[in-house]
């Protein structure tokens, strides 16, 4: 097992203005914590080739940067609460359910306070069966024909519990700040060809959620423990070509930050369903400009943790979740493996069954999770109407339940529409569903 404990490394002048500036805490401060944290960074990269996700059957030849499970664990005395963001495209809603219940047999903690992010990278392996892309067989082609090494998967499953409870044993008295900036690294990718119609390219016009949302964890002496930062962003800087195991984008950046900073990033993606990075689906590394993504992203997710001038211990941590029934898309079929997200309609409509899970800290930082690539602009509006005086989404969390488009996309149609369960409503049915469900929250 390559399970690291994170070495604290000499840290940049970036990293020290983020620090140096705490106020000194008195001693019954220091007795009267209660809130503990810690993270743990495992190596999940392969020893051997694999199948990777995304575009096209592809085989690993090599490793040209390597791929994690960041497991933060916090407790605020209630009880433990998990965030695992993996090097991975996607996880299968069963496959995070079945490791939740492991988890929960192994270690105690209950399967509603895990939360289980894929940063969204098309250049890592394959990790549990994609079992609904056998709806989508005419989209999406031979895209999983493969035989696949159902051992890497367990082996990813057994890291990830370990992890945990590495994390777990690795408790320590924390502090907690919170902190939001935007990045200009994404683009949106609904693009249009000169007949009008919608295809993957860019769209400079296009609406994106150019937030970046960021936690961070230290201890009282104001060492770091780790950081938690969102942003929207597809992990396709690689193309189809590319056949390298990589974090890309999202795992460049995160690597390039705890350079700087001596700790653990979780990199968690957004509402990345119609947003890709600025350079994207580049031939090879030599071209891909991946690089630049670490002054686009990276610098960025910097300032806003230098930004961050108050932590506390006096931490709260509500976890919950609401689901909320919009109608399946006509003739569709539906799989057993999947039927915890299946319903029926009072008009006899087959539904889907969609998860909106939620974190709120203090009462005042509301994030909430889905199991969706979200489009951006459902994101926005729920944000645009939050009580909570920050809002943060957490996309790819707890599994995939594939494209959640706007009413505007289905109507132009293109590769997302043509790959989601959904139906035109669905807009309108989760961007209520949610709204509401964090207003009753605020008024708890």
């Amino acid at each position: 097992m390559r399970l690291n404990r994170f070495r604290l490394l000499p840290l940049a002048i970036v990293a020290i203005a983020c620090f140096a500036t705490l106020p000194e805490r008195s001693q019954a401060e220091k007795e009267n914590d209660t809130f503990r944290a810690a993270c743990v960074k495992v190596d999940i990269t392969p020893e051997t080739p694999q199948w990777l996700h995304g575009y096209g059957p592809r085989k690993s030849d090599g490793v040209h940067d390597k791929i994690y499970h960041r497991i933060v664990v916090m407790d605020d005395g209630s009880g433990p609460f998990v965030i695992v963001s993996t090097d991975v495209c996607t996880v299968d809603p069963d496959f995070f359910l079945e490791t939740g219940s492991r988890l929960q047999e192994e270690t105690g903690i209950a399967q509603d306070r895990f939360w289980w992010a894929a940063t969204h990278t098309h250049a890592a392996p394959h990790v549990g069966p994609q079992k609904l892309s056998e709806l989508f067989s005419n989209s999406l082609g031979d895209r999983f024909s493969m035989e696949h090494d159902v051992g890497h998967w367990r082996w990813v499953q057994d890291q990830l519990i370990e992890g945990v409870k590495e994390a777990q044993s690795r408790l320590e008295p924390a502090r907690l700040g919170i902190g939001s900036g935007t990045s200009y690294a994404n683009i949106n990718r609904r693009g249009y060809n000169a007949e009008g119609k919608s295809i993957l390219g860019v769209d400079p016009e296009g609406p994106v959620d150019r937030q970046i949302g960021l936690i961070r964890l230290e201890r009282p002496d104001g060492s770091p423990i780790a950081l938690i930062a969102s942003y929207a962003m597809h992990g396709t800087v690689l193309g189809p070509r590319n056949t390298q195991i990589s974090g890309d984008g999202p795992g460049i950046v995160a690597e390039f930050v705890e350079s700087k900073v001596g700790a653990p990033m979780l990199y968690i993606n957004g509402a990345e369903g119609n947003v890709a990075p600025i350079y994207s689906v580049r031939a090879d590394f030599a071209h891909s400009h991946i690089g630049e993504f670490n002054y686009l992203l990276g610098l960025r997710i910097l300032a806003v943790n230098q930004s961050i001038q108050e932590t506390q211990s006096d931490v709260t941590l509500s976890v919950g979740k609401k689901v909320i029934e919009t109608p399946r898309k006509e003739g569709l079929g539906w799989l057993e493996a999947l039927e915890d997200y299946a319903g029926v309609g009072d008009d006899g409509r087959n539904l889907v069954l969609v998860p909106a899970y939620s974190l709120v800290i203090n009462r005042d930082t509301a994030i909430w999770a889905a199991p969706l690539e979200l489009f951006s602009e459902i994101a926005l509006n729920v944000r645009a109407s939050s009580p909570f005086e920050r809002t943060f989404y957490y996309g790819l969390t707890n599994g995939s339940l594939l494209y959640m488009p706007t009413e505007k996309a289905f109507a132009e149609g293109g590769y997302e529409p043509s790959v989601s369960v959904f139906t035109p409503e669905v807009e309108r049915d989760y961007t209520q569903g949610v709204t509401e469900y964090l207003q009753a929250l605020a008024r708890k």
